[in-house]
């Protein structure tokens, strides 16, 4: 699950919505679009049919999800005889990010979602049973539905995340991704160079970075140094070391820089962290 987009996503859910058999009649069994106006993620729980997104076709079919972001030109139809009936959630989102005790946002890029367009589910029934609990919490307007569905569609978005990476967990490069972030959690506290990492997963630096960046939403410098300050703040609980044994036990070998570092990152300094 790509960690880095829960831990900065502010969601927005703007409708839940229902669409059958009478509504793909209705639109000729084609729903066009030169330039999308809203994020939607969609459910496919009956029928087949295409996804064209900026002249690219993707194959839709009952268990799968997919999803497209804004301004973006759209194309989904079906057959009369296999009209696709969906679910659609309309939301958007925002990126908050802290920066010690300040806050700031930014927008999402173009396809920041932590998956593929389209992505095949295991659990049909499962799957239809929380989007219809979804779509009537959302239409029956209880006290707290707002509150309730973004968490819901929270859920589902880490669901199909971790999906999407069970998917990926036979393909090479991923793996290879996967293991440099197990060898960044077990030697945090070496000297650890990006171009070392890429060398140990048998890929370019460039392209490591790449997909180091897809596969975890962080870069490979920000991987570390989160790993090396969640280290910190727990060693920096035990009092008997110093602020410096505490940096080179993490990896920093300037104390300076680290309490800078810390300080940017977590907001107050390390000394201060310790008596909080």
């Amino acid at each position: 699950m790509q960690h880095a987009f829960f831990d900065r996503i502010h969601m927005r859910i703007i409708d839940v919505l229902r669409r059958d058999r009478t509504y793909a009649e209705s639109m000729d069994y084609a729903i066009r679009s030169r330039n999308t106006h809203m994020r939607s993620l969609l459910y496919v729980y009956d029928g087949k049919g295409t996804m064209v997104l900026d002249g690219v076709s993707y194959p839709l079919f009952a268990g799968c999800v997919f999803h497209f972001p804004l301004n973006r030109e759209l194309l989904i139809n079906c057959s009369r005889e296999h009209p696709i009936c969906y679910f659609t959630v309309r939301h958007d989102y925002k990126f908050i990010e802290w920066e010690g005790t300040s806050i700031r946002w930014t927008e999402p890029g173009d396809h920041v979602l932590p998956f593929d367009y389209v992505v095949p589910m295991p659990d049909k029934e499962s799957m239809l049973a929380d989007l219809q609990r979804l779509h009537n919490v959302w239409h029956n307007k209880q006290t707290g539905y707002e509150w309730e569905s973004k968490l819901a569609f929270l859920n589902l978005l880490q669901r199909i995340s971790e999906q999407q990476q069970h998917l990926e967990e036979n393909n090479v490069a991923a793996q290879s991704i996967l293991q440099s972030m197990d060898y960044i959690r077990n030697h945090y506290h070496e000297p650890l160079e990006r171009e070392t990492l890429a060398k140990k997963a048998s890929l370019s630096t460039s392209y490591f970075s790449v997909l180091f960046k897809k596969q975890t939403g962080y870069s490979p410098v920000q991987y570390i140094t989160k790993i090396r300050l969640d280290k910190a703040k727990m060693l920096l609980r035990q009092k008997h070391l110093s602020i410096s044994d505490v940096a080179r036990e993490v990896g920093f070998q300037d104390p300076l820089y680290f309490a800078k570092v810390f300080s940017h990152e977590i907001g107050v300094p390390p000394r201060e962290y310790r008596n909080m």
